[in-house]
């Protein structure tokens, strides 16, 4: 095995550890008797929140094929979700949830035909308004929880902080790649035109492609705005799918809109390369928010829920991947362009 190999285990390993450490830890100030709660739990809520999982997957996979359409590159809508069911299952060996987007750019890319560069731009384009959504739920709720956070403590105005902040520069990077013929002065554009002459053929010709598909999205702007919006929602049902849970262990003392904050910055947070599929990391930062909500202790059951409700769900995508390799492949049966 090669130094880079061992490294990769060594850090896979070190990342499960640390998630491991802090799902045991936000467990254990439950004080709960697992098999108690296993007992009394009201699976209603549990398939509530696994139904809601579902349509969260399904209407996320819908939106990266619009995208991938956007670019001229159809597969179907069942192939679509079933490499987002795929790229679930391998954020479990990405750190942040990265796993899945470079699983899905390996086979899109090889199923594109000559459209390879276009369709792993949906990719990012699909990252960036998944991203875009939970930033647009985020900001929504502040204003039904100011007042609560005027008198928080520094660690949660510095997470709200955070994200905000990231909100502010990723919607503001945007923007001005959307508007860059209003802004980007003529002298700039010729500078770039006389770089494009002196680097490599193969790396200007890249470079033109990508800028000619992002022109692609900056021509069906309506589209993009319904995928911007479409992602707000799938957030708002992934904290429904929290909601459920708390319901399912019996929990109270926590209002809709601490929900809506602790589970949109704790996405955010799990977003950053950390563990995988942000597990752990999730779990921290949901329980410090809802001791600040004034949450009781078995509060603390619901992000170990919800991880363990992720955990399943991408066992469940790794059978989707078993089955593709047993029929004879895992990229799309209809695919792009030749």
């Amino acid at each position: 095995m090669s130094r880079q190999n061992w490294f990769g285990l060594f850090r896979l390993l070190f990342s499960l550890s640390v998630a491991a450490w802090a799902i045991n830890w936000v467990l254990a100030s439950a004080g709960a008797n697992l098999k108690h709660e296993f007992l009394t739990v009201n699976w209603g809520w549990i398939c509530v929140g696994l139904l809601l999982t579902t349509a969260g997957t399904v209407l996320t996979s819908y939106r990266w094929s619009t995208l991938l359409a956007l670019q001229e590159v159809h597969i179907s809508q069942w192939d679509a979700f079933r490499l987002t069911m795929i790229g679930i299952f391998f954020n479990l060996f990405g750190l942040g949830g990265v796993g899945g987007d470079l699983f899905k750019m390996y086979y899109v890319k090889a199923q594109a035909g000559n459209r390879g560069e276009e369709a792993i731009l949906s990719i990012v384009v699909d990252r960036i308004l998944g991203l875009l959504g939970l930033f647009v739920v985020a900001l929504a709720t502040l204003p039904f929880v100011w007042s609560e956070l005027m008198v928080a403590p520094t660690s949660i105005k510095s997470m709200v902080g955070f994200v905000v902040l990231i909100s502010v520069v990723g919607g503001g990077g945007v923007t001005l790649v959307l508007t860059r013929d209003y802004w980007l002065p003529p002298s700039l554009k010729e500078g770039i035109r006389k770089w494009a002459r002196v680097i490599p053929a193969k790396l200007a010709n890249l470079v033109v492609r990508l800028i000619r598909s992002v022109d692609l999205y900056r021509a069906h702007l309506g589209k993009l705005f319904r995928a911007l919006i479409l992602s707000a929602f799938v957030h708002s049902l992934a904290t429904l799918n929290v909601v459920s849970l708390g319901k399912a262990f019996h929990v109270t003392g926590i209002s809709l809109p601490n929900y809506f904050l602790a589970v949109q910055v704790a996405n955010t947070v799990s977003a950053v390369p950390i563990t995988p599929s942000g597990l752990g990391s999730r779990d921290l930062v949901i329980k410090t928010f809802f001791e600040f909500a004034g949450a009781d202790q078995r509060a603390n059951l619901i992000p170990f829920g919800l991880s363990m409700m992720l955990v399943l769900w991408s066992l469940i995508g790794g059978i989707f991947f078993v089955f593709a390799k047993r029929s004879g492949g895992v990229g799309p049966t209809s695919g792009g362009n030749p």
